[in-house]
């Protein structure tokens, strides 16, 4: 009897060794895949500067995107928001929609080819406003175009890679660029951009991106823009809306 305990109990033993073995090489080698696959992507990661460029081309050829874009004036470590808009882009053109609260106004506008819808504030009603040749609504379009803040000289790009994080559930490698922007309203009251853009590690698509600077005459003012992109090449379909006669 004595001798059956004993090899039931040197068995059992054996099998509990065997299984924990298992479990420990299973561990290590998922360790050691998602160790190879962490190096072979950071082994074929772009240099910063390229990456940059390259999630440019990517985001502005995109047909179609939803985006979010908050503006914000900071003084003295308080913040006073200055717009909140979100928008679509399509292969027919542009939709805009929010608030700007500086100048107590909403907005919603259809820019579609070559003709500009806009919401009449007091009657509800859409208003046509032509904009081919008109040089003053080009360069609100200019203004109104999400991608625009991105107007940056890409030659003397001072990039630096900072590390990885999700945003919208997407892993994104994070990038922050000091310039001094060439987007003509910014610059009109701003200086010393520094941009901290946040790129889907998969698709190469600029996924968020914050812009900060500070106002050209009194430096103690700054301005943080939040733009966000998503739902590229989702199905939109801009239609243009009914004119009021």
């Amino acid at each position: 009897m004595k001798l059956n305990a004993m090899y039931n109990f040197k068995h059992k033993h054996n099998l509990k060794s065997i299984k924990w073995k298992w479990i420990i090489l299973a561990f290590l080698l998922i360790v050691i895949l998602y160790g190879g696959v962490y190096f072979f992507e950071e082994l074929t990661k772009l240099p910063p500067q390229e990456a940059i460029k390259q999630s440019l081309f990517n985001t502005m050829h995109a047909q179609n995107y939803r985006f979010e874009v908050k503006a914000t004036r900071i003084y003295e470590g308080k913040e006073t928001l200055l717009s909140d808009l979100h928008g679509e882009k399509g292969a027919q053109g542009i939709y805009l929609k929010g608030t700007i609260p500086l100048i107590k106004a909403d907005v919603e506008i259809y820019h579609l080819g070559t003709t500009l819808y806009r919401r009449d504030p007091f009657t509800k009603g859409w208003v046509v406003v032509p904009t081919e040749g008109r040089v003053g609504i080009e360069q609100l379009i200019t203004e109104l175009n999400p991608l625009g803040v991105f107007n940056f000289p890409e030659e003397n790009l001072d990039v630096k890679y900072v590390g990885v994080e999700r945003v919208q559930g997407k892993k994104c490698r994070v990038y922050e660029i000091m310039t001094r922007g060439e987007n003509r309203y910014l610059q009109l009251f701003w200086q010393d951009f520094n941009y901290i853009i946040w790129i889907d590690r998969k698709e190469g698509l600029i996924r968020q991106a914050q812009i900060s600077a500070e106002h050209r005459d009194d430096s103690q003012y700054n301005l943080k823009l939040l733009v966000s992109f998503y739902d590229f090449n989702k199905e939109i379909e801009l239609k243009p809306p009914i004119p009021t006669e």
